[in-house]
């Protein structure tokens, strides 16, 4: 269990944005302790813990404490999770106010917003099952989404806000809406270099459109956010390197998006330094 939540709260740290000086040493350690707490206390870490937690206990076979865990997720956090659910490690749940039930499996470093219900279907088509959704690795569910029933999520998918997925969805694809459909679909895969390079450079080119967008207010941030990360995963090798090389900037533009924070000078500034990369790519 160490290693999964040591993860867990790597996935955390990135969501904490308060500078850490280097010196005077006790500015440092105040800022540190500061981050520790906010992390633990503040942000719902401490539910992926507990459920993680609860786990081990029911498998050890100690009597009360899963339950307790379990109370305590629910009335600290507004997260419930049930006992058949399995969850890779570098979760990240960004406010709380989830539920997740039925025999559900979650991949690995998946981001969770709030209001959200991964669960069980009983619909006429399916009727009633305990089986409940296969979502792949780095899976992105807006804010209100609804995952219902023994459907499969791959990898790289980004579930829009309040999305309804009642159907299996490919990876890397958004999709949005009730009932979820595909929306920007990945091109095909390019199959030599020739192929890859007009593939980069027709996802550098939408990139540089959707900034353009932004800044005229024709669209979102959180559309923006979409396009640039969706882009950079289907990328070439290259193209990807680049997307971590600004990993950070990418994190926290999706992090302002997911809790509806307005344009400011620190988002701007990350804007333009992915813009400028994307000019270096061409």
């Amino acid at each position: 269990m160490a290693g999964s939540l040591n993860q867990d709260y790597a996935a955390h740290t990135l969501f904490t944005f308060a500078e850490i000086p280097a010196s005077p040493i006790w500015a440092n350690r105040a800022a540190r302790l500061r981050r520790w707490f906010t992390i633990a206390f503040a942000e719902t870490w401490l539910a992926v813990w507990l459920f993680r937690a609860k786990g081990r206990l029911r498998a050890a076979g100690v009597p009360a404490l899963p339950g307790v865990c379990d109370m305590l997720s629910r009335a600290l956090f507004h997260v419930s999770i049930g006992d058949r659910v399995e969850i890779g490690p570098g979760l990240m749940m960004s406010h709380g106010h989830v539920v997740i039930d039925g025999r559900t499996r979650i991949g690995r470093n998946c981001q969770i917003n709030p209001w959200v219900t991964i669960g069980l279907s009983n619909s006429k088509k399916l009727g009633f099952s305990v089986d409940g959704p296969t979502i792949g690795d780095n899976v992105h569910i807006g804010t209100g989404a609804k995952i219902l029933g023994p459907v499969s999520i791959g990898d790289h998918v980004r579930i829009g806000a309040n999305a309804v997925v009642v159907h299996d969805v490919p990876a890397n694809v958004t999709v949005v809406g009730a009932p979820a459909r595909i929306v920007g679909a990945a091109p095909p895969i390019a199959t030599d270099d020739g192929d890859a390079s007009g593939r980069d450079a027709q996802l550098l080119s939408r990139m540089h459109q959707a900034i353009v967008d932004y800044k005229l207010r024709r669209q979102s941030l959180k559309s923006l956010v979409d396009t640039l990360i969706g882009s950079f995963e289907i990328g070439s090798d290259s193209l990807r390197a680049n997307g971590d090389a600004h990993k950070d900037d990418l994190i926290f533009l999706d992090a302002v998006a997911a809790t509806g924070g307005e344009e400011s000078q620190q988002v701007l500034a990350a804007i333009d330094a992915i813009d400028s990369a994307l000019g270096n790519s061409g």
